[in-house]
């Protein structure tokens, strides 16, 4: 009786190292690093055994003490109605919509990828004590680059795809600065983390001669001159940078090529005092504030925004 109800309590743990086994297989994210560039292959089932499957991909500025763990990156799968409510107000307060027209998540990539870098004891993340004065913080300069490729979602001409991101719970903006197909890419550039997902957005699709994209690109104008605002600047760095701004608004409607070339003055001028008269640090530990790296990741969405309008007003 003993040897029976033995083996009757083997078989139930095998049953449940079984399921769990089965569970880890069905909802993966391996993460690994390879210089400045961290990349994550996802494969998460839902309960109905469909499975999305996602490349991210994270090239860094001058990364430090980048490794997995410390970069502490995960993948869920969502539920578009409870997402789709944070996409219709950025996390300026404005509104995401366009003439009842809303980014939403499309329900073919239900998935969202969190990024939330841990501070990472030094022994742990490398297995040997510091020698070199560093404190084993990851840390990066300016901005990454986020890929987010998957072949659940189909690539076309002027493709609605946009890259979100919003802070964790919070609203979502747009930091799209490149779609490409194979499937499906979608790309952007950021100076801090949290969540991210690809949503639906045919706003800069919408209206006549890139109507849709010059509305975008004058949301994206107030969200940069809101970042303008806060950082730590000198009086007459940030006098310049709203100059620039200014130009660029000015010019958005009756001058698209010279708004860009205003824009991409401005670009260059964040480039330039990134690191010396902008502060340009990210680190896990939150000790500093990447002023120069958020700055970079509006202007170079804007200008993704104001190159759709122009291509739509050369090719309606």
């Amino acid at each position: 009786m003993k040897g029976r109800l033995t083996r009757w309590m083997w078989r139930i743990v095998a049953g449940v190292l079984l399921m769990a086994l089965a569970a880890a297989a069905s909802a993966q994210v391996v993460v690994t690093v390879d210089g400045d560039t961290a990349h994550a292959a996802v494969s998460l089932t839902d309960n109905n055994g469909t499975t999305y499957d996602a490349d991210v991909t994270i090239v860094f500025d001058s990364p430090e003490n980048l490794t997995p763990a410390a970069l502490n990156l995960t993948a869920t799968i969502i539920d578009p109605a409870e997402i789709n409510p944070r996409l219709l107000v950025d996390q300026y307060g404005t509104s995401n919509c366009l003439l009842l027209i809303c980014p939403t998540i499309d329900p073919a990539f239900p998935v969202m990828i969190t990024v939330e870098p841990i501070v990472v004891p030094w022994l742990f993340s490398s297995g040997f004590d510091s020698s070199d004065g560093g404190d084993g913080v990851f840390s990066f300069l300016n901005s990454y680059q986020l890929e987010i490729h998957t072949h659940d979602l189909a690539y076309t001409d002027r493709s609605p795809y946009r890259v979100f991101k919003a802070p964790i719970g919070g609203d979502f903006h747009d930091i799209t600065n490149e779609t490409a197909p194979g499937s499906m890419r979608a790309r952007g550039r950021g100076g801090a983390f949290s969540q991210f997902v690809i949503a639906n957005d045919p706003r800069s699709n919408s209206g006549l001669l890139g109507a849709g994209a010059l509305a975008v690109s004058i949301q994206k104008i107030g969200e940069l001159n809101i970042r303008i605002l806060a950082a730590v600047l000198s009086d007459g760095l940030r006098l310049d940078l709203i100059d620039l701004l200014v130009q660029v608004d000015t010019l958005i409607l009756v001058d698209l090529t010279g708004a860009l070339a205003a824009l991409d003055s401005l670009i260059d001028l964040l480039d330039l005092d990134a690191g010396t008269d902008i502060a340009n640090v990210w680190r896990a530990d939150h000790a500093v504030v990447n002023d120069a790296g958020e700055m970079q990741e509006l202007a170079q969405t804007l200008r993704f925004s104001m190159l759709l309008q122009q291509g739509a007003v050369a090719h309606p």
